[in-house]
């Protein structure tokens, strides 16, 4: 079993001045200042890990960047700009291994698997903001996001 999810209720609400500018709002700001939240990710050999604090929108840029990764045969990484912790994904013909540097444990899943949690997990995230923060959807960064989800949902 793999899986990632956040809990919707957890995503920092944007000050006045963010939700003034969330429409012109830069993609490394809207990465990096807005929609902090806690996540997990999950899989059978490890458990669910939480990672309290982590911005939503860059999680999923760098999660669907893994993914083109992984379907070119490479591995994927997501990094966290707020420290500097990595989660490895290493596709090795229909398994990806999931590491975490900051525990030995490694976790498992099938390249299929991936696709679609990391599918889930993104769609999830952006219909949330949409719903609470229609003026998201103005901005240039989300239909850059859609189209990447959309590009994952093909894998």
């Amino acid at each position: 079993m793999f899986d990632i999810t956040f809990v919707p209720d957890s995503i920092r609400e944007p000050t006045e001045k963010q939700l003034a500018k969330l429409v012109r709002a830069s993609e490394m700001d809207l990465r990096y200042e807005y929609f902090e939240t806690k996540l997990s990710i999950t899989t059978d050999e490890f458990g669910n890990q939480s990672i309290p604090g982590s911005p939503a929108l860059d999680f999923v840029f760098c999660l669907i960047l893994a993914a083109r990764d992984i379907r070119q045969g490479n591995p994927g990484r997501i990094s966290f700009t707020e420290n500097d912790l990595l989660i490895h994904f290493t596709p090795d013909g229909e398994t990806v291994t999931v590491t975490r540097s900051w525990d030995p444990a490694t976790g498992h899943c099938t390249v299929a698997e991936f696709f679609a949690v990391a599918y889930r997990f993104s769609s999830e995230v952006l219909e949330l903001i949409v719903r609470r923060y229609p003026a998201f959807q103005e901005n240039p960064a989300h239909g850059k996001l859609v189209g990447m989800v959309e590009e994952l949902r093909a894998s």
